[in-house]
């Protein structure tokens, strides 16, 4: 996927004003005033993964791009949590994808989700994340694994954690943000 992705640390106050904002307006309203107030005044709860989000993903889990929860806590670092636009659960808790013209997921992470990834990501070693991406199917990825890729994905990965840890020590939630 050529989507650029970007975590988002919010305290409780604005959490809850984004969550007030009509669903289908979330979208533009992370765009329009999230992003640039945090890029601007607070740029320590911003982290960005850029393209890195796939591989990320799936080297912290069994090597797919699935949004089920199968891997706790690893998996809530980009496709786990709850899916506050781009992505809804029917009853049945069965992953639904709206309209193709939708443009972006963000998908929320609790404090204690944060926190348990604060205390985990950083026991993941480089061996094991290269064993998961090692497990990638190249149909699915759109393109052979490559050394190259797995590096670019490991430093993100890598350059993330002092974010996880400061969110996890404010127990701030976190956002997951990707345009598609």
């Amino acid at each position: 996927m050529g989507c650029l992705a970007v975590l988002f640390a919010l305290n409780e106050q604005e959490l809850e004003t984004f969550l007030n904002v009509e669903r289908p307006q979330r979208a533009y309203y992370m765009h329009n005033e999230l992003e640039e107030n945090f890029w601007n005044d607070y740029p320590e709860y911003v982290c960005e993964l850029d393209q890195a989000w796939d591989a990320m993903h799936r080297m912290l889990t069994d090597g797919s791009l699935n949004f089920e929860n199968k891997f706790p806590p690893l998996c809530n670092v980009i496709l786990g949590g709850e899916f506050v636009y781009g992505l809804e659960r029917d009853p049945s808790g069965e992953v639904l994808i709206p309209d193709e013209e939708d443009d972006a997921y963000i998908i929320l992470k609790t404090p204690q989700q944060v926190a348990g990834l604060a205390e985990a990501l950083p026991k993941r070693t480089k061996e094991e994340c290269r064993q998961c991406y090692d497990k990638i199917d190249e149909e699915d990825y759109g393109f052979a694994p490559y050394d190259e890729d797995f590096e670019y994905a490991w430093t993100y990965l890598q350059e993330s954690l002092e974010f996880w840890k400061k969110a996890a020590a404010e127990k701030r939630y976190v956002l997951f943000t990707v345009d598609r």
